[in-house]
């Protein structure tokens, strides 16, 4: 396997032929992608990077095709689906409603003509092309590779330079599902603990009926002999950033299900295919706005579960 992952990592020759295939991934074979200045997005980064990208085999034989939005025989763009990992038991995902997930969103987005490509992966080959793209040995959740090179503000593509059908794409996403895994059972772990520690604060906090209180327990004693005079006391106001519950991410913190948590990551991962991004302050207020009102419309259209 480790040859073959090597072997995926090499260059196709002529820009034509290489453009036409380069919206499919081959992992065990020597098809593969290099452009220029891709836009690769991630739950955290986004950087522009000179990338290999090496594509799962299943998606290698097939060629997509979008349409001009304006064009009197404007269709739907086609939703590439690939499951590429070695272990698909372990957590099992229905295609199916990946697939309607990824049709609305691309409709509520405003891009329903442009193709796309999903692959769900495993942690190898996530950690490889993570690697790769950013310099970063380690897998992650989600990675988004936008083939447009143009936008008049996020959300909103500029003009496809040459009005042929593949350049209708938005491009890859890949999502490593052993990732969002671990992050299910981490959250729950996490959120167990909270609940146990919060249910021990708030017992500890009950008077018992019939329990007496020193004057050295009792907080207003305590501000009654430091404080003097009511005038002479000062109230500090401390600013507190709140818990921005805002987006993808915390809404999929208490969300268990695997499977269900890979739908949120495909709302995130495709705004980033459209020019979103979070790094800047501004930025982010305007990518976690537009996931909810995404979230908002896929639960209205596909039920809170998506469907599943």
């Amino acid at each position: 396997m480790g040859c073959e992952r090597a072997a995926a990592i090499m260059v196709i020759g002529s820009s034509l032929a290489h453009r036409a295939s380069c919206f499919h991934i081959a992992r065990t074979s020597s098809l593969c992608r290099k452009r220029k200045h891709d836009r690769v997005s991630h739950h955290h980064n986004l950087i522009r990077a000179s990338t290999f990208l090496p594509r799962p085999v299943a998606l290698a034989t097939a060629r997509l095709f979008g349409c001009n939005p304006g064009s009197r025989d404007a269709r739907a763009g086609e939703i590439l689906l690939s499951d590429d990992r070695d272990d698909t038991h372990t957590v099992p995902i229905n295609l199916s409603a990946l697939h309607r997930t990824i049709h609305v969103t691309r409709d509520v987005i405003g891009y329903p003509t442009y193709d796309v490509s999903l692959s769900l992966v495993d942690d190898e080959f996530m950690r490889e092309v993570n690697e790769q793209t950013r310099g970063v040995s380690k897998p992650t959740d989600v990675l988004s590779f936008c083939f447009q090179e143009s936008f008049l503000r996020p959300g909103v593509l500029g003009k496809v330079p040459f009005d042929i059908p593949e350049n209708y794409n938005l491009g890859d996403m890949l999502i490593d599902v052993d990732y969002v895994r671990r992050r299910c059972e981490e959250d729950r772990r996490t959120h167990e603990e909270e609940s146990r520690i919060s249910a021990r604060e708030e017992e500890s906090a009950v008077i018992q009926e019939g329990e007496v209180v020193s004057e050295s327990e009792s907080p207003q004693s305590s501000i009654d002999e430091t404080s003097g005079d009511d005038d002479e006391y000062e109230y500090t106001e401390v600013e507190i950033d709140e818990w921005d519950d805002r987006g993808v991410a915390p809404a999929m913190q208490r969300i268990y299900n695997p499977e269900l948590r890979v739908h949120y990551l495909i709302v995130h991962g495709m705004l980033h295919l459209v020019g979103y991004d979070h790094i800047e302050d501004d930025d982010y207020e305007l990518m976690v706005e537009r996931e909810d009102e995404v979230l908002a419309e896929l639960k209205m259209r596909l039920g809170v579960d998506f469907g599943l």
